[in-house]
């Protein structure tokens, strides 16, 4: 009798996986290198910060509020598909989902939002519509502010940024004016194939899409606030209008997300932070290294802390519904 027939070949999976460990590995050494060839210069900054906190307090009270339009910005697209959330439930389910960054691939805080969303009752197709919807016009905002705020940023990350910039900058404004018309085209697709599936209950209005982009646009103007603050909480010497750091937050922000093997963009948006940081002359290369060090601490404590407590307070939210 014939032995069944084995492939010894590794899944896909596995072979994805070794590559994304493979590049994470790579990134990681670059960055030490680096680093290492800038540590005296790093010491010597270091030695010389005097940390003010009050700048420090209002930079993490910009992002939690950009944090709270954001979450507002999701339920108006909710909203628009005739499926209610109260606030308190979406900061729960938005703080908790966006945990999920830290997972390399970067759709896991989305279909965490998605599965989230539905348990506290809202439609599944109003759900993933939002999430996936509310993260490509969040995406395409930041290639809007960027094109408009980063010429020098783009340029000094790599030829043909700044093209790209414009590029998703201008997607994104024919996605927003053609959306509200070609959405319910799709939907109408998914339900002649899907006829059991509960489609929203109305057509998502043009009015929720453009008041989602506008929060959208705004809340990479906060993050480059922020960013501005902790900046100067750090380094007092460091100047710069408005525009140069909105730039610098957004483009390495992007190049981050965009880097789908890196958790969170560990790596990659600090590289991308401290090219940008260069390329406007804001500061030299050791201070560059410590702004992008602080804004990643910064980041993943105002990240991970919210998500924490939403997970603590979850069970007792519950109870308190039943």
């Amino acid at each position: 009798m014939a032995e069944p027939h084995t492939d010894p070949s590794p899944r896909p999976a596995y072979w994805w996986r070794a590559v994304q460990l493979i590049l994470l590995i790579a990134l990681f050494v670059f960055i030490a290198r680096a680093i290492a060839a800038e540590q005296d210069k790093l010491r010597v900054a270091a030695s010389a910060i005097t940390v003010n906190w009050p700048l420090v307090a209002g930079a993490g009270a910009i992002v939690l509020a950009t944090y709270a339009a954001l979450i507002q910005s999701w339920r108006v697209l909710m909203s628009g598909w005739g499926s209610s959330l109260s606030y308190a439930a979406a900061v729960r389910t938005w703080t908790i989902a966006n945990l999920g960054r830290y997972i390399p691939g970067k759709v896991w805080s989305v279909g965490a939002l998605v599965v989230l969303a539905q348990r506290e009752g809202v439609n599944p197709v109003a759900a993933t519509g939002a999430a996936v919807l509310g993260t490509l016009i969040n995406i395409g905002a930041g290639f809007g502010v960027l094109a408009v705020t980063g010429s020098v940023v783009l340029d000094a990350l790599g030829a043909g940024y700044r093209s790209l910039a414009w590029i998703g900058s201008a997607l994104f404004v024919a996605g927003v004016v053609a959306l509200p018309w070609v959405l319910p085209a799709i939907l109408r697709v998914i339900a002649a194939r899907r006829p059991s599936m509960r489609m929203p209950e109305r057509d998502l209005p043009p009015h929720a899409i453009w008041m989602a982009a506008a929060i959208n646009i705004a809340s990479w103007a906060g993050y480059g606030a922020a960013f501005m603050l902790l900046s100067r909480a750090l380094l007092p010497d460091v100047s710069g209008a408005l525009a140069a750091f909105v730039a610098i937050w957004t483009a390495s922000y992007l190049v981050g997300y965009l880097f789908l093997i890196a958790p969170g963009g560990i790596g990659a948006r600090e590289g991308a932070l401290v090219a940008a940081v260069l390329a406007l002359g804001i500061a030299g290369a050791a201070e560059a290294t410590i702004l992008a060090a602080a804004s990643r601490i910064g980041l993943i404590v105002l990240e991970v802390l919210p998500g924490l407590i939403s997970l603590a307070l979850a069970p007792k939210a519950r109870r308190s519904r039943s």
